[in-house]
């Protein structure tokens, strides 16, 4: 006979235990989603950078870098051949107009000097006898001008004593030596008037003669001068007061005419030679002022120049300083200018973020008010400064965005910050 056996009654919470974990794993989802809520990436708090939108004057500048130039340089060169002598100067060394740099030696020169200078009183004394030949000359002249007169007087007092006793009828007069008088009275008389013409001859003979005398004394003057000024060129000096910036030649050099010898800035006025960036030097005009840091310094400064070429991605920009040179300012220091370019009144501006070009749309991650999530929104963006940027459209005064680099997650719209 058989046992009927009693089926145990299994525990409700053995039949249903899978319920327990189910419920839990539940829970627990709906907290991750709701803590997580539409994020598709997190990023931690420490790694980002942010910003609020502000509104105000903002003011459109542009960071240029460069250095002070001399307003005023020379070269120095050589105005003649020679050898270096004696350096008198170094770099950074003071100068006054007129002071000697170096010394050159050329005994050619030297000995060109006496003999123009011999040439010259050579010929100071040729000159000096041939005029006065040229005057003797004259004087006998002159001599026989006076001689000329006196015959052709005589011959007409005779012809006029002649002329009375021929009206009286006196017969001591023959009719022929009558005619030789008045013959004889033509002849003088023509011979008195050729050596009146002689003598003013003689004079402008003697006037050219001694034009050409001049000439050439003239000219041997000028070579004797020329000579000198070599001489004296050897001297080399400065042509204007500054500071020596560079000096060319050193001693026992052989230099030719128009060596370089030494470069001559003027530390009391210089300018800025600003590098400006060829898609910002569109924004740059003339008369813009200029804050110029020297690191120990701030100066102002006008744009007084802007280089038509681009070299290398940037534009020069000349600065005329305005304020007075600060003590640390010499030709060659590196300096910092920040170009006022223009301001706008009553504009949205922020931090500018990484990779925010001016005049473009971007996407950029909204903050919400507890700072947990970042929302991508589209901004549309203006005018650029140095470290801030315009705000046209898509962000309010007081939003809060992320500045740092985001591109590693630019494909999530919502970002979760821990």
């Amino acid at each position: 006979m058989d046992t009927q056996r009693i089926k145990p009654t299994q525990a409700l919470w053995r039949k249903y235990w899978y319920l327990a974990p189910l419920a839990v794993f539940f829970i627990l989802s709906w907290k991750v989603m709701h803590y997580f809520g539409d994020a598709s990436y997190m990023v931690e708090h420490d790694k980002l950078v942010t910003a609020k939108v502000e509104q105000g004057l903002f003011q459109v500048n542009v960071r240029a870098t460069g250095v002070l130039k001399p307003l005023n340089i020379r070269w120095v060169s050589t105005q003649v051949s020679g050898r270096i002598e004696q350096v008198f100067v170094k770099a950074g060394a003071e100068v006054n107009q007129g002071d000697v740099l170096v010394q050159l030696s050329n005994p050619e020169l030297n000995r060109e000097l006496e003999k123009a200078r011999w040439e010259l009183e050579a010929n100071k004394a040729e000159s000096y006898a041939a005029y006065i030949a040229l005057e003797s000359q004259l004087l006998d002249v002159e001599n026989m001008v006076i001689a000329a007169e006196y015959n052709y007087l005589s011959a007409k007092l005779k012809l006029d004593a002649e002329s009375a006793l021929m009206k009286q009828g006196n017969a001591t007069v023959s009719a022929l030596d009558y005619q030789k008088s008045q013959l004889a009275v033509k002849q003088q008389k023509q011979f008195w008037l050729s050596q009146q013409q002689k003598v003013a001859k003689m004079q402008l003979t003697m006037q050219a003669t001694k034009t050409a005398q001049q000439a050439r004394l003239g000219l041997m003057e000028n070579n004797y001068q020329r000579v000198i000024e070599q001489v004296n060129a050897l001297a080399v000096i400065a042509s204007t007061s500054g500071v020596v910036q560079q000096v060319s030649l050193a001693l026992g050099e052989r230099t030719e005419v128009g060596s370089s010898v030494a470069l001559i800035a003027d530390q009391a006025s210089l300018f800025a030679e600003l590098q400006v960036q060829e898609v910002q030097a569109k924004d740059i005009r003339l008369g813009q002022l200029v804050s110029i840091d020297t690191r120990t310094s701030q100066i102002k400064g006008k744009i007084s120049r802007i280089d038509p070429a681009v070299k290398v991605g940037m534009v020069l920009v000349d600065v005329t300083i305005i304020d007075p040179l600060p003590a640390e300012a010499r030709p060659d220091l590196t300096v910092d200018g920040l170009i006022e370019v223009s301001s706008i009144k009553d504009a949205l501006y922020v931090k500018r973020p990484v990779y925010a070009p001016r005049e473009s749309q971007v996407g950029l991650y909204k903050l919400n008010a507890e700072g947990t999530f970042a929302s991508k929104k589209l901004v549309k963006l203006g005018q650029s400064s140095v470290n801030k940027i315009q705000v046209v459209t898509g962000l309010n005064v007081g939003d809060e965005i992320i500045i740092s680099d985001t591109s590693a997650w630019q494909e999530h719209q919502q970002v979760m910050i821990n």
